[in-house]
């Protein structure tokens, strides 16, 4: 069990994480909350889509100078620190220390124009691989690179950025247990080298932040794809066979445990510095405004070490595009890590049974956006538009 605690709002609380490769009982964490709410929420009424009736666009706007200022400064986790260390649990596992070498790559790479952020999950590792599958199929998502921890348009429909997650969040007793909270939201920190008072991502990568049992849950999800009832319990159980194979924690949908028995995986996630403060704010455990750091950007912006929990409205009709949110997974488990590429490939055969006509993959993109399709979606097979070379996708802006 790790005790979190935050010295200024004065809040803690408990988490538990696997441990000897054995799941225990544990508080709900924030994967978890996501698939209790795939699991009690109605996705079929159909709703009005409030997003532009044309496909989002984006055109970067920040000056050279303010880059090249960027740029100096460095990479966001290392700002600051004379002498950085992973701690004893990283430094001592070859694996641990590869990816955060990556990671840390990256954030020299894409600091001149991108903020970045960390999610830690366990749990919704194979919605999140659906999910991303999915996506690549009908909206050319990059799903070699990462996952996509949402794809359901609906509740964005109400919550579609941090401002009306903020004007919302008052009216929530469990603040971000809160189910509204829980359908748009991920926790995560602006560092992946602070010791922050929530899951740091040094402490909680190699074995995962929370597991449980979900049983039916990704047949829910599924369902709410819009996969056909009576195909979505063998697809179902021939997707956690797949990831069986590949080596992905399969524990949670009666599957098998990894070989490793670790559980854990890390979302890098970069947004551009112009979008920062429309989709993230700065908080303390349990999504508690922390107004010390706001505006975000402006903090992010600054020298100094940069620490602290954050809360990120991720609206897929941003994170979907890559000229605004480049997202890198990485796994603790080293097989899954490998093979994972391999594994996305072979999920979109599986789902090329719900998704391969025109016909279903209208009917699976009605499920996402809730009954009416936006007038810029199309119907055609997004898969090969959704393919880039790695060193492509590296780059910090598409030429």
């Amino acid at each position: 069990v790790m005790s979190q605690s935050n010295n200024d709002s004065g809040t803690s609380r408990k988490i538990r994480r696997l441990c000897g490769g054995k799941a225990k009982g544990h508080d709900k964490g924030e994967d978890d909350g996501y698939t209790s709410v795939l699991g009690s929420a109605d996705w079929s009424s159909p709703i009005s889509i409030k997003a532009s009736s044309s496909a989002p666009t984006f055109e970067p706007s920040i000056s050279s100078t303010e880059i090249k200022k960027q740029k100096k400064l460095g990479a966001q986790s290392k700002r600051g620190w004379k002498k950085y260390d992973y701690g004893p649990t990283i430094n001592g596992d070859k694996h641990g220390r590869k990816c955060f070498d990556e990671m840390l790559a990256n954030e020299e790479r894409f600091c001149g124009e991108w903020t970045v952020f960390y999610h830690s999950y366990s749990a919704a590792a194979l919605m999140y691989e659906v999910q991303a599958a999915v996506a690549a199929v009908l909206f050319r998502f990059k799903s070699q690179f990462a996952t996509l921890p949402r794809i359901l348009w609906k509740p964005f429909n109400d919550i579609p950025d941090a401002k009306a997650m903020l004007k919302e969040f008052p009216t929530w007793p469990d603040q971000d247990h809160n189910p509204r909270f829980r359908a748009v939201g991920i926790c995560g920190t602006s560092s992946l080298l602070a010791p922050d008072s929530e899951a740091p991502p040094k402490s909680v990568f190699l074995m995962g932040y929370s597991v449980g049992p979900l049983t039916g849950i990704l047949e829910k999800l599924l369902k709410a794809c819009g996969v056909p009832a009576k195909a979505v319990k063998m697809l179902a159980k021939k997707i956690v066979k797949l990831a069986e194979r590949h080596g992905l924690d399969a524990r949670g949908h009666g599957g098998k445990m990894c070989k490793s028995g670790r559980a854990g995986h890390m979302l890098q996630i970069f947004i551009r510095r112009e979008l920062v403060d429309k989709y993230v704010y700065p908080s303390h455990p349990y999504g508690v405004p922390d107004p010390k750091r706001d505006p975000l950007g402006s903090y992010l912006s600054k020298g100094g070490q940069k620490s602290g929990q954050i809360r990120i409205t991720v609206n897929p009709e941003v994170f979907l595009l890559a000229s605004c949110v480049r997202m890198f997974v990485f796994s603790a488990d080293p097989t899954f890590h490998k093979n994972r590429e391999d594994f996305q490939e072979e999920l979109r055969d599986l789902l090329d049974e719900i998704l391969m006509t025109d016909e279903t993959r209208v009917k699976a993109a009605k499920g996402i956006f809730g009954g009416k399709l936006p007038k810029w979606w199309s119907s055609e097979d997004q898969t090969d538009a959704s393919k880039m070379t790695k060193k492509r996708y590296l780059m910090s802006t598409f030429d």
